[in-house]
């Protein structure tokens, strides 16, 4: 057994090693996460333990990625654009993400890629914007005559409000796509759905219920 924990904690060390040399070439490799990512199931929890304020939404999945809390909520899609509308967000470690650098390539490899209709899309082609909780970076796309689409992603920092215990950032893709305009596609994205909230009552707290502990 003892030589069994000592070869787990070395592969461990190896992925991180592995992980750092990958990061330093410039490669989105990651062997740490990718392995939590392949094996590690959603399940579906209650809407009062999303970690934002997102009132419509049909279903909340969860999944721990070694202390990186990730969930995909996922929103009402009345549009004829294939796919689902979701906020997916992931409450980020120094191991499952480059914390000091929001990388546009990196968040696309470790959120599964870019959904429809945007999986060409380069970071050349974002627009950038700004609310009460920091700037954030999107694109849009018209489809037809009513239909907007936008894409999402935005980093919410130790400061900006509660994070999932143990972790130092919380990383947030949206694609939306809404029959109206592009401020409605955005408003799941904006600073009043990024907060903390108490869905059976609707109510903003200001302290998520995986947030540690204050002394």
């Amino acid at each position: 057994m003892a030589l069994a924990i000592v070869a787990g904690c070395s592969q461990t060390e190896g992925d991180r090693t592995a992980t750092g040399l990958f990061r330093f070439m410039g490669s989105q490799r990651n062997p740490v996460i990718e392995e939590l990512e392949n094996t590690v199931e959603y399940t579906v929890v209650p809407a009062s333990r999303a970690m934002v304020n997102a009132p419509t939404a049909l279903v909340v999945f969860e999944r721990n990625l070694g202390g990186a809390i990730e969930q995909k909520i996922i929103l009402p899609n009345n549009t004829t654009v294939q796919g689902d509308n979701v906020l997916h967000i992931r409450g980020q470690t120094s191991d499952s993400a480059r914390l000091e650098e929001f990388n546009f390539d990196e968040v696309a490899v470790r959120f599964g890629g870019l959904p429809v209709p945007f999986q060409q899309i380069e970071d050349s082609a974002l627009s950038s914007g700004s609310d009460e909780l920091g700037s954030y970076v999107y694109a849009r796309e018209n489809l037809g005559t009513s239909t907007v689409c936008v894409l999402v992603l935005r980093r919410l920092g130790v400061g900006a409000r509660p994070l999932p215990r143990g972790t130092q950032s919380l990383d947030v893709v949206m694609r939306n796509c809404v029959n109206g305009t592009v401020e409605e596609a955005l408003a799941p994205m904006s600073a009043r759905a990024m907060a903390v909230t108490g869905m059976q009552t609707g109510t903003i707290r200001t302290l998520s219920p995986y947030a540690a502990p204050r002394g």
